[in-house]
């Protein structure tokens, strides 16, 4: 019955260890989850801040180029106003004959008109550049945007997985130190149950050897057995026994005989100190 109980308590000892053995993987499994979402976070962030810097340069050379082309706006609008005016001084101010096909006054109007076309053009150049110039500009700011909301949210994710990492680690750090302390339990009701089976093994051997012993003697006493010998000694045992209660009647009978014989003296006695103190 002893043994039964230890081996039940044993039995169950392992339960646990198994039952603590799985959840320590398990929570192992769950801690390099999320140290691989951890890495993976960190990754990102810095994805994000290698997309930030970039979008921030391409903002920068974007502020650059736009100064530029707007002082280029600046130099055509400027530019085309002089040609523009000086084009209306020398069409009102000169007299129709004075313009004829090969004169200087006239190949002077004729640059002139052409350089006011040509800052046209530059001031239209310079408006489409710009306008494009603006496009890429909201389009890096809203990669500025999305690189900065990516690092926010990286950082926030870094952050949960770290507690969350941290948690997990403190976890499988009690379910280790647990683990050892029922080890160290089932260690000793294993060493219990060897003792246990060594002294059963020794009682079974000792109750082995003793009834060995019995069945020898058992044997040696039906070997030795004589029935007419045993009805002999029985019938002798019966005569004795008969003798001895014939002899205890006779002495009870003696017994009785003598306390008559004392009780009969005692009274003459008697009778006889009575009639000597009468005289």
């Amino acid at each position: 019955t002893n043994q039964l109980r230890e081996s039940q308590r044993l039995l169950k000892q392992r339960q646990k260890v198994l039952a603590k053995e799985t959840e320590l993987h398990l929570a192992q499994k769950e801690l390099n989850k999320y140290r691989e979402q951890l890495s993976n976070a960190e990754t990102a962030r810095l994805q994000s801040l290698s997309e930030l810097e970039k979008a921030r340069k391409t903002v920068d050379e974007l502020t650059t180029k736009l100064d530029a082309i707007n002082k280029s706006k600046e130099m055509a609008i400027q530019a085309t106003e002089d040609t523009k005016t000086r084009t209306k001084q020398l069409e009102v101010g000169s007299p129709k004959e004075a313009v004829r096909k090969d004169s200087p006054l006239k190949q002077e109007l004729d640059s002139a008109r052409q350089q006011y076309a040509v800052a046209l053009a530059d001031l239209d150049a310079a408006k489409q550049e710009l306008r494009k110039l603006k496009k890429d500009f909201e389009t890096s700011l809203d990669m500025r945007l999305s690189a900065a909301q990516k690092e926010e949210e990286s950082l926030h994710s870094i952050e949960a997985n770290k507690e969350k990492a941290a948690q997990l680690r403190n976890e499988a750090k009690a379910i280790q130190e647990s683990l050892m302390h029922m080890k160290a339990d089932t260690e000793q009701l294993h060493e219990e149950e060897s003792q246990v089976l060594v002294e059963k093994d020794v009682a079974r051997n000792a109750y082995k050897q003793a009834l060995e012993e019995t069945e020898k003697k058992l044997s040696y006493l039906r070997n030795e057995f004589d029935p007419a010998a045993y009805k002999t000694l029985k019938e002798k045992l019966d005569e004795t026994n008969s003798e001895i209660s014939s002899m205890q009647k006779k002495i009870e009978d003696a017994r009785a005989l003598d306390l008559e014989t004392v009780a009969a003296i005692t009274t003459e006695l008697d009778d006889a100190k009575e009639i000597c103190c009468r005289k």
